[in-house]
């Protein structure tokens, strides 16, 4: 189940060790990638990129897992990946989320409790679904805020499936919006000069059909939206729609956001609803969290690289507002790894692995990987 109180810990409803192999599912892609300890930043084991569909309905295509199943299995044994055990990363789109305010109670009975809850707002099974949790900041009057996330089983299925012809072992399986905030998360703290711009900050993690607004407060993941719409930026304009995310203190309409006429050019519109959505979420927890506001906000994922998202968000924000580059966390990256594209795979991959001091030291010594141990797949 998802349970993490630091964003440089595994969040995830299976609980795993050491480095296993990254496998993020995209739209189009799915992307491997095993990283360890290096000098500076972490090595890059090996990388890989498998083109296919394999989290799409498959009623036409019922052999896609297994293809692309197999095309994996040949590009792990080319390459000098090592292991079986493989942490998963599904897109935001798939994924259902909220905010609920529950009573303090022990974590068993808070998982049961949210299980129910979960089960209640989005109206699915516990047979139907993959139900998990993630703490946001700490207990406060008696009660904690918990992020609920539900994922279709069944597409939780194809992609193990998928692993499983390729001869992986899926040990996590998590939602790409918060591996990519570890990445981040752990390129901040080791790159900002001041450590209040690595604890106080926003992220907008743009795929092409899920965007993902993750507030960090005091170091910690305090705020969590989704926003779905058609945001690639080489995609013909359709009008976004809202779903999931919401708290329970904030409910916004269901209906598309209004567009308005923009000089910002034939993508404009699309930011500008995005970032007027964005600023709507952070007036909001403005208000509940004593006048906070980030002291900055970065833009990743596979859609961020469109030049004017950047400057459309921060114009309507208010706050500094830039494109990371998640790959300097890396040594010398393989030739494949490009882009933020990247990001969820690489927050992935490193969650086994210590988070880098500011020099860009690990912070602790390195561990072999023969001396690490995996533990048994928990049921979701």
């Amino acid at each position: 189940m998802f349970g993490s109180k630091s964003l440089n810990r595994t969040a995830a409803w299976m609980s795993g060790s050491g480095t296993a192999l990254a496998a993020d599912f995209g739209r189009t892609t799915l992307r491997l990638l095993q990283l360890a300890n290096g000098a500076r930043g972490y090595e890059c084991r090996a990388a890989a990129e498998v083109a296919g569909t394999p989290l799409e309905d498959t009623t036409a295509v019922a052999a896609t897992p297994t293809v692309i199943g197999k095309t994996a299995a040949d590009e792990l044994r080319a390459l000098p990946f090592s292991g079986t055990s493989a942490a998963v990363t599904l897109p935001a789109e798939l994924f259902q989320s909220d905010i609920a305010r529950m009573p303090a109670m022990p974590d068993g009975e808070l998982a049961e409790s949210i299980r129910f809850e979960a089960m209640d707002r989005f109206s699915v099974s516990a047979e139907s679904s993959c139900i998990g949790h993630v703490r946001l900041g700490a207990t406060a009057g008696g009660s904690i805020e918990v992020l609920m996330l539900s994922v279709a089983r069944d597409a939780v299925d194809r992609a193990t499936r998928t692993l499983s012809r390729a001869g992986l072992a899926p040990v996590r399986v998590e939602h790409a919006g918060l591996a990519a905030l570890r990445a981040i998360s752990r390129q901040r703290a080791a790159e900002c000069t001041d450590p209040a711009d690595a604890r106080d900050w926003c992220m907008l993690h743009l795929e092409d059909r899920a965007a993902t607004l993750a507030v960090v407060r005091d170091g910690n993941l305090a705020f969590f939206r989704t926003v779905r719409g058609d945001w690639s930026p080489t995609a013909a304009p359709a009008a976004p729609t809202h779903a999931g995310g919401m708290t329970t203190m904030l409910r916004l309409a269901d209906e598309p956001i209004p567009l308005e006429d923009t000089d910002a050019g034939p993508t404009g519109w699309r930011w500008c609803s995005l970032a007027e959505e964005s600023l709507r979420c952070l007036r909001h927890f403005q208000r509940a969290a004593s006048n906070w506001w980030p002291r900055a906000i970065v833009l990743t994922g596979p859609a961020a690289v469109d030049p004017q998202a950047a400057a459309t968000v921060e114009s309507v924000c208010g706050a500094p507002t830039s494109l990371a580059v998640p790959i300097r966390l890396l040594e010398s990256p393989d030739t494949c790894i490009h882009g933020n594209a990247w990001v969820a795979a690489i927050g992935a991959a490193c969650a086994g692995l210590p988070a880098l001091r500011p020099a860009g030291r690990p912070a602790m010594a390195a561990t072999s990987p023969a001396s690490r141990t995996t533990s048994k797949v928990a049921a979701a």
